[in-house]
């Protein structure tokens, strides 16, 4: 296979991303692959070619640590590519060499695989100087929606640990995504092939003593990797011959060598400054334990390689951390300088014996990080990858639409072309034109993408109709089935945004319309909340209309039903309204203060009493008689509110009529 590596740090530059590059280089070289390298140098015109490394011009920016940043695009470099007949582009930096790879990679209609290395999202402070919270937030939401953005525009992301991948699904990345944590020469750490004479001559440079136990730092000096809370420990740490060794060079050298300075530790904490890569053994070799506060790690590549020297681990808790350090076994974990200062000293008044039993330990943690389980992985998703990429679909129609676009494709495995609405952002982002090539998992995801247009559209036509909540609409997306969580989440925000969905209008308008209808704040309370609107936010707008208003509605709406209870004593007209002014949402106390105030004009309770019970009689009379009938006939007029007292003296006047029906 033939195989392009895009970076824009290459050696001999030192770091992760480099030795994940070199490594994986090495093993493909090692079975017959052929392996191109491209990535830049310090030029601003040039472009060298080193045998199979091809080097374009690259900015040095020496505010980040000497990182060299290239253009985006190089017209010589590409034909230079185009006769390296490359089967793959494997992309290693999101930017500069990073982005010509995806670019080429179009042209050339080749699939890219990506490794996503970096957690952006830490180094956001390099951008944010003076640490401007809303410069900060607009940072970290770029960081997501580029990492989306190049993400889903390969066939395959590479994820160096499951901490990375859980990021990368955060932020809504769709493209198969796969850990294989990056391999490591691990024999090329083994303390026991070091050469003894350098390591005796490194440990007189640095002024150490055989007495001297030495906890060691290798890495980029900066400020994402919390170096000042190891050398904050070794201000608790009061034996003389424990000290701290930080190898390597970054922006933050001199500041902290400022604080070290300040604590007066500069007995006890070296700097080195930065070393060549092929060396960097030896100072793991030369030393006791590895120390690293750093949390922004994707993986931790000097935690493995400290593990693979054999060296117990002091870190911060981390998911990086998980299956590497475990408590008391390969390392410890610590939260603050104190407890790290606590946790060195028990580990190095510990019998010569158990510290070997850790070092043993360390070294087991580290086995599944071998080049050749990396390289087998990578392969198979290189494989993967050009298998998607040549199950592709050709654009053969476009037809533009209002706010979107429709699309034909066409697969060699299917017979009928296949349409596609798309929206206009994917429309650009993809670049598509006629004869684009789309891999399958693009399809795919425009076709997952056109559900939630259509769905989209679903909610802008029924929500023309007539308003509704954020939780209705919610439950209407939910009933379609066709959408996940996140996905209907999205479609609300977007709803919210354009002003579509609005749960306060919403809300104040109901309250409007219920209470020219005369309901009740405890109806219109409940009827909001039943729709999703949050029981605080309606008392906060109910709060606006005093009681007097609420009395007055009260009032208004009892002289509405007065009419509508008839032939009842006026206590149980009053008490029949008080019920009635309840159930539409009023307190029971301006309820029956309402009821009180209700004039009846024409009301007669004793007419009243003689209609109730010519009515009872009437209608019992069918089944009943004498004395039966009158038990029904009391017991009537006595639901009806009337007094007994009346209702027995009516009765006396009726009497006669009860006997003569008894004959």
């Amino acid at each position: 296979m033939r195989i392009g590596l895009f970076s824009d740090t290459y050696t001999p530059d030192i770091n992760g991303v480099v030795s994940s590059i070199v490594t994986l280089q090495k093993e493909l070289e090692k079975r017959g692959h052929e392996v191109y390298v491209i990535t830049n140098h310090k030029a601003l015109l040039t472009t060298q070619r080193e045998g199979n490394v091809l080097r374009l011009p690259g900015l040095e920016l020496k505010w980040l640590y000497g990182y060299k940043l290239s253009t985006p695009y190089h017209f010589s470099a590409r034909d230079e590519i185009r006769k390296m007949n490359l089967d793959v582009i494997h992309v290693h930096t999101e930017f500069g060499v990073g982005m010509f790879g995806r670019t080429v990679a179009k042209y050339l209609n080749i699939p890219v695989v990506s490794t996503y290395h970096t957690m952006y999202e830490d180094y956001t402070h390099y951008i944010n100087r003076f640490e401007i919270e809303e410069v900060d937030i607009l940072s970290k939401k770029f960081v997501t929606t580029f990492s989306r953005m190049i993400s889903d525009n390969v066939q395959a992301v590479i994820a160096p640990s499951e901490k990375t991948k859980e990021t990368l699904t955060h932020y809504g990345v769709k493209t198969p995504i796969y850990i294989i944590p990056t391999g490591l020469e691990l024999e090329k750490f083994d303390p026991a092939i070091q050469d003894g004479k350098r390591i005796e001559a490194l440990r007189k440079e640095y002024g150490f003593t055989q007495e001297d136990h030495i906890i060691t730092f290798i890495g980029r000096i900066a400020k994402e990797k919390s170096i000042e809370i190891p050398i904050e420990g070794f201000r608790h740490i009061h034996d003389s011959h424990t000290k701290l060794m930080i190898v390597g060079g970054g922006p933050q050298l001199a500041e902290l060598q400022e604080l070290v300075k300040s604590y007066g530790l500069q007995d006890k904490v070296i700097f080195t400054g930065p070393k060549k890569r092929e060396d960097v053994p030896l100072y793991y070799a030369l030393a006791d334990a590895f120390v690293s506060a750093s949390l922004t790690e994707t993986q931790g590549m000097t935690y493995i390689e400290a593990l693979a020297s054999h060296l117990p681990v002091f870190a911060r808790p981390d998911d990086v951390l998980v299956d590497l350090v475990i408590e008391g076994e390969s390392g410890y974990l610590f939260d603050t300088p104190q407890e790290f200062a606590q946790k060195v000293e028990r580990f190095l008044a510990m019998p010569q014996e158990e510290r070997n039993q850790m070092c043993d330990r360390a070294r087991e943690m580290v086995n599944r990080y071998d080049g050749n389980m990396f390289y087998t992985k990578v392969l198979s998703v290189y494989y993967q990858a050009i298998e998607d990429f040549e199950d592709s679909y050709e654009v053969i129609k476009i037809k533009p639409g209002d706010e979107y676009m429709r699309i034909d494709v066409i697969n060699d495995k299917e017979d009928e072309p296949m349409r596609i609405t798309i929206s206009l952002d994917d429309y650009f982002t993809l670049k598509i034109q006629k004869h684009t090539l789309l891999d399958r998992n693009t399809v795919m995801e425009l076709q997952r993408k056109e559900q939630i247009f259509h769905a989209y559209r679903l909610c802008i036509r029924k929500l023309s109709h007539r308003d509704y909540t954020s939780k209705e609409m919610r439950q209407y997306l939910k009933n379609q089935h066709i959408l996940d969580e996140g996905e209907i989440n999205t479609i609300l925000q977007d709803l919210m945004q354009k002003g579509y969905l609005n749960d306060y209008q919403y809300m104040m308008t109901k309250i409007e319309k219920m209470q020219h209808s005369l309901q009740g704040k405890g109806r219109i309370v409940k009827q909001l909340v039943e729709k999703g609107i949050p029981h605080d936010d309606v008392a906060k707008a109910l709060a606006q209309f005093n009681d007097e208003d609420e009395s007055a509605k009260a009032i208004q709406l009892a002289e509405k039903l007065k009419g509508s209870v008839k032939d009842k004593s006026m206590n149980m007209r009053r008490k029949t309204i008080a019920q009635k002014l309840i159930h539409q949402g009023f307190d029971s106390s301006v309820a029956i203060h309402a009821s009180e105030k209700v004039e009846f004009e024409d009301h007669d309770d004793s007419e009243a009493l003689r209609k109730t019970m010519g009515k009872a009689m009437r209608s019992y009379s069918r089944k009943y008689q004498g004395n039966q009938l009158r038990n029904r006939v009391i017991a009537a007029c006595l639901r009806k509110g009337f007094e007994s007292s009346d209702i027995l003296a009516l009765c006396d006047e009726m009497e006669w009529q009860n006997e003569e029906m008894d004959q």
